[in-house]
């Protein structure tokens, strides 16, 4: 989740979207509104007490227990959003129609530091909204939604107009592959991290090759930004994403 500056000198964190669709009760990271209408500054400023489950649309994708630990997200977050979405990608709009997902490490130990970092609407890199991402999955494994999916968040620059942005607590190691294999080590995270990305794979048709890290996000083909910003991010390098879709794999086995 650590927030670096862009490579050459200007880029934003990226926008993805999760729709109120997938979870029991209400709407689930970077700048954009749930698609089916505002989210009040009142209703998302602090976390809900109960836990919602995410419905996957097929027998193969497991619940998912998500806490509601919205951001604000109002009306003029997502007109920003609908703005940088113009300037950046050519479309006017801040809804998202999610066909990839995202995989990041937050640089810090607890996804409360995540949620503050994504909730007040300030200026990044010279642009609002602020960035957010879609989850957070703890390190005990819990699932926290920040954004609904139906929203686009600056959490991936280039990507941010189709992926979901999910962030994975795990404080920052001078080797990026060592954090990476610190959350592939820790079964209740990385358990609870499958489980939410085969669900988001059964409800949106997300093949394996379209979950990637952030650091792959530069050479990936479906990567484009109007104004040339380019991600400088090292977490989720490419050999330890190919680890982790094995997982998914082994998940989505009958039996």
């Amino acid at each position: 989740m650590r927030r670096r500056r862009p490579r050459p000198a200007r880029a934003a964190a990226g926008a993805a979207i999760v729709t109120t669709a997938l979870l029991t009760v209400g709407a689930c990271a970077e700048p954009d509104p749930p698609a089916g209408g505002p989210v009040s500054s009142a209703a998302a400023s602090a976390p809900a007490a109960t836990t919602m489950s995410v419905r996957p649309t097929t027998s193969a994708a497991p619940s998912v227990p998500v806490v509601d630990s919205l951001v604000p997200f109002d009306d003029t977050r997502k007109v920003e959003t609908a703005a940088y979405s113009l300037r950046h990608y050519g479309d006017d709009t801040w809804r998202l129609t999610p066909s990839m997902v995202v995989l990041h490490y937050s640089g810090g130990g607890s996804w409360e530091g995540v949620r503050d970092t994504f909730a007040p609407d300030v200026a990044n890199l010279g642009e609002k909204p602020n960035t957010c991402a879609h989850f957070v999955v703890d390190q005990d494994g819990t699932v926290h939604a920040l954004v609904p999916v139906t929203i686009r968040c600056r959490h991936t620059i280039g990507l941010n107009d189709r992926a979901i942005g999910i962030e994975v607590v795990q404080p920052a190691l001078p080797d990026p592959r060592a954090a990476d294999a610190a959350i592939l080590a820790r079964r209740p995270q990385v358990t609870a991290l499958a489980a939410l990305v085969r669900m988001l794979q059964a409800r949106y048709g997300i093949p394996a090759d379209a979950v990637i890290g952030h650091a792959m996000a530069n050479d990936d083909p479906r990567f484009h930004d109007l104004l040339g910003w380019r991600n400088d991010h090292v977490d989720w390098q490419e050999p330890d994403v190919v680890a982790f879709r094995r997982l998914l794999s082994v998940a989505a086995a009958p039996g």
